[in-house]
Parts: structure tokens; sequence; C-alpha cells
């Protein structure tokens, strides 16, 4: 399944950059229980909260997936 796939991307991306999960839903201006459930794959993405994660992250779009 898509969602989870990038769900785990981000989960991956944003351990590596020693980020709490509260710390991301900041960054990227968006609620921790949406990042919480993102993550895990339980809601599909809108393409404008995709691009505040990957901008949070630093990294391009193109690299969650």
């Amino acid at each position: 399944m898509l969602q989870a796939a990038i769900g785990k991307k981000i989960a991956e991306l944003r351990n590596q950059h020693n980020y709490s999960l509260r710390e991301l839903a900041l960054l990227a201006d968006i609620e921790h229980h949406q990042l919480v459930n993102i993550e895990k794959g339980r809601v599909d993405m809108r393409m404008s909260t995709l691009l505040k994660i990957a901008n949070a992250l630093k990294i391009e779009l193109k690299d969650l997936f």
C-alpha cells in the first residue's frame, strides 16, 4: 500500500534527523496526531501535507516516494 510505504519512509527520515514526532509536526506545521496517522499509513495524505513534511526534513518531495 502506497500510503504505508510513504509513512514508513517519513518515519525513517524523521529518525535520521533525530526528530521526535512532535518536533517534526511542529516544523511541518501539522498536527501531531496527523503525523502519527501518516507514519502508520492510516490516512490518505494531501500533496500539500507531504510538501510541508518534505520541507521540514529539508528534502525534495520526490525523496518521500
